[in-house]
């Protein structure tokens, strides 16, 4: 007799789609599906996930260390039980510290299948004991979040379960038909109620192609588009200094910044025509209720983390 595991799929993924698997009596796991009665992820499984079966029992999956007998890339390598590839691994390990200091040890990994014991916690501790050097754990997000919550500071983004109300759409850096097809679900509930989907990316990407308008400024200039977007809300009177002054601060240094050129001067820093980026701020400004949505492209570059912080300020 069969039963079923509710679950999610454990990958580094900010989806967390929730699966359905079915196991045997001999608790061998028989078939992997989406759960369909998921609010977001609606019984959808990637590619990655759907044949993960496939994986888990393939004949030429590892099952026990291998310790290496012949020379890099011959292939050599002989089977070892987990006591002797431990010990030799913790030899080493201490080898290279005893012999050139801690930071000689450089911790090389990721969140692998998640979890806070599988990814960081006990990792982090022993190369913290072994005074290992430190490393970013991630070039995914670090520099745009350090740019997000100095200004906004730590605060949650807005429920995607809202996002269907939203009538203006801005997505900055970001391709979400491509890597995120549940919140693209929501995106597309918002376009169906009469939402105007904006895209800025300099790539045309899938989600770019079907937008109703793409802004491409050149790469590593998304704070001056952000600026002039500014620039123009504030020459068109759209600023709403009363809410900025209640609930900010350094509406006057930001109004300054923003004023420091014309809106034709930061649209030829970033690339695109000037009416491009007064239009696209004026809009965004009018438009009852609007969602910006950063992702992550915009911070592959220097500077990254200014930019994020100045895109951040936008919907204030």
């Amino acid at each position: 007799m069969t039963r079923v595991v509710q679950g999610a799929c454990p990958h580094d993924c900010p989806d967390g789609c929730a699966m359905r698997v079915t196991v045997d009596d001999s608790g061998r796991a028989v078939k992997v599906e989406g759960d369909p009665d998921h609010p977001i992820t609606q019984g959808f499984l990637c590619g990655k996930v759907s044949n993960y079966l496939d994986r888990v029992y393939a004949e030429d999956r590892l099952l026990h260390p291998l310790i290496r007998t012949g020379p890099k890339g011959s292939g050599e390598f002989r089977r070892a039980s987990w006591d002797e590839a431990l010990d030799l691994v913790a030899e080493r390990l201490l080898e290279a510290r005893e012999g050139h200091g801690g930071e000689s040890l450089l911790p090389y990994s990721y969140m692998g299948n998640m979890g806070l014991v599988q990814a960081d916690a006990m990792s982090a501790r022993v190369m913290n004991a072994l005074g290992a050097s430190e490393l970013v754990r991630t070039i995914c997000a670090t520099a745009g979040i350090a740019g997000v919550v100095s200004a906004q500071g730590l605060s949650p983004e807005v429920d995607p379960e809202e996002w269907p109300r939203a009538r203006h759409i801005v997505l900055w850096g970001w391709n979400p038909m491509s890597t995120a097809p549940h919140l693209w679900k929501l995106v597309l509930e918002a376009r169906k109620a009469g939402a105007k989907l904006v895209v800025i990316d300099p790539y045309r990407s899938r989600t770019a192609r079907v937008a109703d308008e793409h802004i491409r400024p050149i790469p590593g200039t998304d704070a001056a588009l952000a600026l002039g977007m500014m620039r123009a809300v504030f020459d068109s009177g759209l600023a709403d200094e009363e809410w900025c002054r209640a609930h900010t601060d350094g509406y006057d240094e930001l109004a300054e910044a923003a004023g420091a050129h014309t809106v034709e001067e930061w649209a030829e820093q970033c690339g695109v025509p000037a009416a491009e980026v007064a239009h696209a701020g004026e809009e965004f400004a009018r438009a009852e209720p609007a969602l910006l949505r950063l992702g992550v492209g915009a911070q592959r570059h220097m500077g990254a983390e200014p930019a994020y912080r100045t895109i951040a300020c936008l919907p204030a």
